[in-house]
């Protein structure tokens, strides 16, 4: 099975760079072999395509083992994921969920997608997660849950999480391969929830799970899942449930990537180690990662003086080389505005920050060739 380049468009964001160069060295591509040919032809072989499959079954229990979980769930991709988790807990209209300003928008817009308030917190400048202090002070009578994401493969500090007495939603969708405290991420939180797309470490082309320890939180997802239908009462609706599952074949390709997870997240860690040996530390300063966090690397990112950003961008890109800006702080989006958001963390890291080229395959050649560009690029006055 070929590696694809995925498309392009489907990231966020490329305001600040030209797009009318021919891309040689892409941001992503997934990487697929005959071991996920395999599985996907045998779910073909079965003629059992939908969401019900063995496949899914032995998909569940493989993210559950991986990160240490008692019960998986998967769905359709990483957004109904958090949406799921929301609808688990019950959230709802006149309820707030407390989400970290700087990350890509789903685990705020899908709290408006149930009907809530997401309340937007600023993060901390050593590990761009979520700050539990400014958490801790956003919370009011309201408040039902707080989404932590795993912000480009860095752990949140759930220790510091842990007295906020409101369940804690891990966004893990970013950190496939990551450690918090030695443990692999993927367990922690009431429910941790993983996305597969195509740009991710492990992918099923689209994808999600969600992950818990709550008997009681697993069985309300399975028959939230399940149009509000058991196994046991099928066509009986017990609750307003919706389709969020995966099928079976998009589990089957899932398992084979699954098998070689220490292989994929492992390479993308290769790759960023080699643009840290190539890259002047001084011109492109790496994120920062906690001594206590596993980063692992889902892009490679650095950042820059912001008013030298958009002219590095450039520059990479007339090099056929698709680098990208980070996403806008989230109360800056259209449908997230929020007046008077105070979260300066957020606003610097979204306007100095950049990613780099990373997936796994990708060659030395192809990194050194980033290197040498960004060499080359105006970074300094």
């Amino acid at each position: 099975m070929a590696n694809g380049v995925e498309d392009p468009s489907s990231a966020l964001p490329v305001s600040d760079t030209p797009t009318d160069t021919v891309i040689r060295i892409p941001l992503s591509r997934p990487n697929l072999t005959a071991l996920e040919r395999s599985y996907v032809d045998s779910a073909l072989d079965d003629g059992w395509i939908s969401g019900t499959g063995r496949f899914v079954t032995r998909f569940e229990e493989g993210i559950s083992k991986r990160v240490g979980r008692t019960y998986t769930t998967a769905v359709a991709n990483g957004t109904l994921a958090l949406e799921l988790a929301l609808r688990a807990l019950g959230i709802g209209p006149g309820d707030e969920v407390i989400v970290p300003a700087f990350t890509f928008a789903a685990p705020a817009t899908t709290v408006l997608a149930v009907g809530a308030v997401p309340v937007l917190v600023d993060v901390d400048p050593e590990t761009w997660t979520i700050d539990a202090h400014a958490a801790r002070a956003a919370r009011t009578a309201r408040t039902r849950a707080v989404i932590a994401v795993d912000v480009l493969g860095h752990p949140a500090d759930y220790d510091a999480l842990r007295d906020l007495g409101a369940p804690v939603i891990q966004d893990a969708a970013e950190a496939h391969g990551a450690a918090y405290r030695g443990r692999p991420v993927g367990g922690q939180g009431d429910l941790s929830v993983f996305s597969f797309h195509a740009n991710k470490a492990i992918t099923t082309g689209e994808g999600g799970s969600v992950s818990t320890d709550s008997a009681e939180l697993a069985a309300r997802m399975t028959l939230l899942t399940n149009h509000g239908m058991t196994p046991q009462r099928p066509y009986v609706h017990e609750v307003v449930g919706r389709n969020f599952r995966m099928t079976n074949l998009t589990a089957a390709l899932g398992l084979g990537q699954l098998d070689r997870w220490d292989e994929l997240t492992g390479a993308r860690n290769s790759v960023a180690h080699r643009y840290t040996e190539r890259l002047d530390p001084e011109a492109y300063v790496p994120r920062p990662v906690a001594p206590w966090a596993g980063y692992s690397c889902w892009l490679h990112t650095v950042t820059v003086p912001a008013d030298r950003r958009g002219a590095v961008l450039a520059h990479l890109r007339s090099r056929g080389i698709d680098a990208r800006a980070v996403w806008p702080p989230l109360h800056e989006q259209p449908v997230l505005a929020r007046p008077g958001v105070d979260c300066p963390v957020a606003e610097d890291v979204a306007r100095r920050a950049f990613w780099l080229p990373s997936y796994a395959g990708m060659s030395d050649t192809d990194i050194d060739l980033v290197a040498a560009a960004l060499a080359e690029a105006p970074v300094r006055k």
